[in-house]
């Protein structure tokens, strides 16, 4: 007996990685959303959120295709071709992810839906496509075989077929009669009528199914053209400087907002902590150097931070990033952490965690474990800052801390310190 015959598909799992890669392409702009999820979070695809359709599509695509590249088709179980069955559902996934991801960044594929280079089916109208009759075939075969009706005047000419199986084809005499891969039997439902036979090449179903998943690279190269299109449009919207009658909070406020319209909101609760660190004046005036020096490092941030909103880009020190640096890391967004990856803080991580119980937005009893933890690490800021820690508010003494971790950095070689100006308008020596 010959060795049955099977048939697998490849579909190149890197084109949806690619294509993943574009979605994030500009993910360098804002570290905690890609510029695309800004651009679709807010709009809608048939009433839901676009950027989840997008999200679903591309997951969807990513499994299924690994799933599909593992499947061996041939096998008869239980009288019938299921692993068939199984396979068209599944590419069905696939390629309406891919109509789904077109449709929601506004790609015409009118041209691709027209062809009819796969399986030369146009129909009895004229009307048929290699799209129209793939999904004839999976309703056939697969989702409607008791009521497929759809195709009436293209594929079939009664109001309904069915099909009662779908099998591989077997033995030289089936092979030389049917010359297919696959036999369906669909039934008009005529009296005293045989039906219509359904002979299925799948290297047809293979060659409509890639030609579909390649589909993505057009899809792909219109995303980035919108991507770039879209960044060019904000790079061309001034963004003004502080006026000089301009409070700075206001200022502030201001590019918080241009920055929640061009990259979204993650960045806000960093606008909200600069307007605190320019406008802290502490109780004790042996602070106020160094609570100057603070605020002004964060006006030499947000300064940056403005260059980052004119020109769409986070790279370069002269967007407060590293020079020959890929990791994403801008000034604006750490500063108020600091770089705590010195010898003075070891073995004070949980400490420096609960101290943010005093930035106000805890209950009472968290706020007095807040205290408790910065009575164990106020010696190491004894050097930078004066704490009365029975009498400042807690907001005095978060305020100190944060100030200390500040100055802390600057002694140590880490990126704080490299970024900030080597000025005593930032530093207390130089």
């Amino acid at each position: 007996m010959n060795a049955t015959k099977t048939f697998q598909i490849h579909l190149d799992p890197d084109l949806i990685e690619e294509f993943n890669a574009t979605l994030d392409a500009h993910e360098h702009i804002s570290e905690q959303v890609s510029f695309v999820e800004k651009a679709f979070t807010n709009k809608k695809y048939r009433g839901v959120p676009a950027w989840d359709c997008i999200c679903t599509c591309v997951h969807r695509i990513r499994d299924t295709v690994g799933y599909l590249n593992d499947q061996t088709l041939g096998v008869m179980e239980h009288g019938s071709a299921f692993n068939f069955i199984n396979f068209i559902n599944n590419a069905s996934v696939v390629l309406n992810s891919i109509d789904m991801l077109a449709d929601v960044f506004g790609v015409d594929l009118s041209k691709e839906n027209a062809r009819t280079d796969a399986f030369h089916m146009p129909g009895s109208d004229g009307k048929g496509t290699d799209r129209k009759y793939f999904e004839f075939l999976r309703s056939l075969c697969a989702v409607h075989p008791t009521e497929t009706n759809r195709y009436k005047g293209m594929y079939h000419n009664a109001d309904i077929v069915t099909c009662p199986y779908v099998t591989w084809v077997r033995g030289p005499l089936l092979e030389f009669a049917w010359n297919c891969d696959l036999h369906g039997h669909a039934f008009t439902n005529d009296a005293n009528s045989w039906g219509e036979d359904i002979f299925i090449h799948m290297d047809q179903v293979f060659a409509h199914i890639k030609y579909r998943y390649s589909l993505l690279n057009k899809i792909g190269t219109a995303l980035e053209r919108f991507q770039e299109s879209k960044i060019q449009e904000f790079r061309d919207t001034p963004v003004p400087d502080r006026a000089e009658d301009e409070p700075e909070a206001e200022f502030i406020e201001r590019l918080k907002q241009v920055e929640a319209e061009r990259f979204g909101t993650n960045n806000d609760f960093v606008y909200d902590f600069a307007k605190r660190a320019v406008a802290f004046e502490p109780s004790n005036p042996a602070n106020h150097g160094p609570a100057e020096r603070y605020a002004n490092a964060w006006r030499f941030a947000l300064g940056l931070q403005l260059n980052v909103l004119r020109d769409m880009s986070r790279e370069g020190p002269e967007h407060g990033g590293i020079e020959d640096d890929d990791s994403g890391w801008v000034l604006f967004e750490n500063l108020g952490y600091a770089d705590r990856r010195c010898n003075e803080l070891d073995g004070f991580d949980y400490q420096l965690e609960k101290i943010g119980y005093l930035d106000g937005t805890s209950g009472p009893s968290d706020a007095a474990w807040g205290r408790l933890k910065l009575k164990e690490i106020e010696p190491v800021f004894r050097p930078y800052v004066t704490m009365d820690l029975a009498n400042d508010s807690d907001e005095e003494l978060y305020m100190l801390s944060r100030i200390a971790l500040y100055e802390i950095a600057l002694r140590h070689d880490g990126w704080i310190s490299q970024m900030i100006p080597q000025d005593r308008a930032y530093r207390g020596s130089v």
